[in-house]
């Protein structure tokens, strides 16, 4: 199967609404997720989500988005970790969770 033929056949399996196949709780549940994620990826300062979003939605290796960027990979391992720690907070404080309190 090519690539670009990948997951068509699910398409057509679960049809185009995913959510119909899940009880309706985990359904809104799992929506809300998906909202406060995508807030928290179009609140992260841009130098963090161009790495974030080349990495983990693109599949592009972090060497190449280095590259891609004109930066060190470092600084491309940097501003992942940098997004990843972001996201998990607003995840975590929107679910009620958030950062323990300071004293």
């Amino acid at each position: 199967m090519r690539p670009s033929q990948r997951g068509r056949g699910r398409d057509r399996h679960w049809g185009r609404d995913r959510s119909m196949s899940l009880p309706p709780s985990e359904s809104h549940g799992e929506e809300h997720e998906r909202r406060v994620l995508a807030r928290a990826i179009r609140r992260l300062p841009r130098r963090c989500r161009n790495v974030f979003v080349l990495h983990r939605f693109v599949g592009m290796p972090l060497e190449q988005i280095a590259d891609h960027l004109g930066v060190e990979k470092r600084a491309a391992e940097t501003r992942l970790a940098e997004a990843l720690v972001r996201l998990t907070r607003a995840v975590d404080e929107a679910a009620g969770s958030g950062p323990p309190k300071r004293k």
